[in-house]
């Protein structure tokens, strides 16, 4: 069932670590997104940048704003009737020993 909302995440702020049950579209209307994924690579959106994070709990991600204003997104959710829009989960084990801890 889609499900779009306004997610805003204020300067310092974080999603925490998180996987969602269905694919989700994302425009980042303003701010700076940085994304780690399960993988350890990390992604930065800019305003006006467009991403996709795909379904399921191989896809850990968790996104920050290091920024000094607050990034604004646009979520299309695509969750499977019944389930929750995210799931959260630990901060993967990697994370923590790479001296990247936090949410």
């Amino acid at each position: 069932m889609p499900v779009v909302q306004t997610v805003t995440l204020p300067p310092g702020g974080s999603t925490g670590w998180h996987y969602h049950p269905g694919r989700v579209a994302v425009v980042v209307l303003s701010g700076t997104l940085t994304r780690t994924l399960a993988d350890g690579r990390v992604e930065v959106s800019d305003a006006g940048d467009s991403l996709v994070e795909e379904a399921g709990p191989l896809h850990v991600h968790v996104g920050r704003n290091h920024g000094t204003v607050p990034v604004v997104l646009i979520a299309d959710y695509d969750a499977p009737e019944g389930c929750p829009l995210a799931v959260p989960v630990a901060e993967p084990e990697w994370s923590r020993s790479a001296g990247t801890a936090g949410d």
